[in-house]
């Protein structure tokens, strides 16, 4: 369930701590997603503009996944609701 706090989606008790902390959430799930991903595709032998449409690609993906297990990680703590 969303709770709404002055219109807008809060995942903390403060918008701006939940602000803040989506913002560093969204950077360590993209750092490391697109860390992994340019590994991946340098070892599958890609470069130049393949390895940066594939890296981009692949990115995406694991941030996406690494998010969402962080999401699920802080509601299971109750750091999150």
């Amino acid at each position: 369930m969303s709770s709404t706090k002055g219109g807008s989606y809060v995942h903390f008790p403060s918008s701006m701590k939940s602000y803040l902390l989506s913002i560093i959430a969204i950077l360590g799930c993209a750092v490391p997603g697109a860390y992994l991903s340019w590994l991946g595709m340098t070892a599958l032998g890609l470069s130049g503009v393949p390895l940066a449409l594939a890296t981009v690609v692949g990115a995406m993906v694991l941030a996406v996944i690494l998010f969402a297990f962080l999401s699920a990680l802080g509601r299971a703590i109750g750091m999150t609701k």
